[in-house]
């Protein structure tokens, strides 16, 4: 008889986002289309820019023209090169450990098939929640929360005990603060005292504004030793309806076999991609070509800076009211204080005083609690809406 894996059963039956956007359409019936403002999920909110349509395109007239069939397991050279030329120009990064893929979530829940299930590990909270579900779908039982308190500034700090794993994000997601190079050199010590790897969601690098955060943790002393980084296009580039990210693996990181042997992850995932996947759709690779074009980046990052506005134009409006909110300076998310109840109160009051979709913070683990974060990928139209339903709960001291 056919058996299911018991470790489907320890996941939430109610996934955070879906949650939300089942809450979402139900608003959506009652009050109409153009009564809501949904700040909820962080999709994007602006069109895939000219040149990358024109990447995607110029792809698929080659194979028009031409036969392409397979790619490389690893993608193609000329968007690895691309991107080492683009991203890692200024630290050491070579061709052969750039690993292109669909994106992150992808990577880094294959990732884990590469490390035992005994790991002890090591998660941000609160923190995106497929971090969690990933290791408990590994059968990981030992796991360590890392706690990003207001009195730390945000900041993830290395616990007494020993890690194997650790999970860490900058610019940060749900908290839209990117980690110091100081803090992130404590961890990646850490990681080389104690043989650990780093596994650092690098997803909204692209919205680092502040000279002195480093955009890769390849900026850090010692990181190629111990940190695996996974970067996507899809905010950076608007690709969440494309699909296309990256991994970059060192060739210095190695694992060691039951037996003391020791073994390459750069290799190990290169079998693993060779097994599982076939590579990424040419013209999509074309498509991502195109986004690091000078033309293409300009493009971009015009539409980056645009939600920076945006978020930062709702943090301004809320300060002045009085509440607390960090984040929209490196990250285009906002987290705000709620100054009583909880974040899930706090999400049910917006959604009733302000006709206004957020995320409660407890979604994103226990630590969470008290916050709602707010999503800064809106157009400007949206932004100024948002706004004005923002100002409906009128100024803390009246609240």
């Amino acid at each position: 008889m056919a058996m299911i894996d018991e470790k489907l059963l320890k996941i939430s039956k109610k996934y955070l986002f879906s949650t939300i956007e089942k809450k979402r359409d139900e608003l959506r019936k009652t009050l109409g289309e153009n009564q809501l403002v949904d700040l909820g999920v962080g999709d994007i909110s602006l069109p895939l820019a000219p040149s990358i349509v024109e990447g995607l395109k110029e792809g698929a007239h080659e194979m028009e023209r031409s036969v392409i069939g397979y790619g490389p397991y690893e993608g193609y050279a000329f968007l690895r090169e691309a991107i080492v030329q683009s991203e890692y120009s200024h630290v050491d990064v070579g061709l052969d450990e750039i690993f292109v893929s669909e994106g992150i979530n992808g990577d880094l829940c294959g990732m884990q098939e590469l490390f035992s299930p005994s790991a002890r590990v090591g998660i941000i909270d609160p923190a995106y929640p497929v971090y969690l579900t990933l290791n408990i779908l590994s059968g990981r039982e030992t796991i360590v929360t890392l706690p990003l308190k207001e009195e730390n500034g945000y900041m993830p700090k290395p616990p007494k005990e020993g890690l194997d794993l650790v999970f860490l994000t900058s610019p940060g997601n749900p908290i839209g603060i990117a980690q110091t190079r100081e803090n992130l050199q404590e961890w990646v010590n850490l990681a080389k005292q104690y043989n650990a790897i780093i596994f650092f969601d690098a997803a909204y690098a692209s919205f680092i504004q502040s000279k002195e955060v480093p955009k890769t943790i390849y900026e850090i002393e010692g990181a190629r030793d111990v940190a695996i980084e996974f970067r996507s296009f899809s905010k950076s580039s608007g690709f969440t309806g494309v699909r296309l990210g990256y991994t970059v693996v060192p060739k210095n990181l190695f694992l060691k076999s039951a037996e003391g042997k020791d073994y390459s992850i750069n290799a190990l995932w290169m079998n693993r991609q060779s097994t599982k996947t076939n590579g990424i759709s040419y013209p999509i690779q074309r498509a991502g070509l195109a986004a690091l074009t000078p033309q293409g980046k300009a493009e971009c990052m015009a539409q980056v800076k645009t939600y920076l506005a945006g978020a930062k134009k709702m943090k301004e409006t809320l300060q002045n009211m009085g509440y607390t909110v960090v984040g929209g300076v490196d990250s285009p998310y906002l987290w705000w204080k709620v100054p009583y109840g909880s974040s899930w109160e706090w999400f049910d009051k917006l959604i009733e005083e302000c006709h206004l979709i957020s995320i409660p913070g407890e979604g994103f683990g226990k630590w969470g609690e008290g916050y709602v974060r707010l999503s800064g990928f809106v157009n400007p139209a949206t932004c100024e809406k948002a706004i004005l339903h923002l100002k409906r709960l009128g100024v803390l001291s009246a609240v």
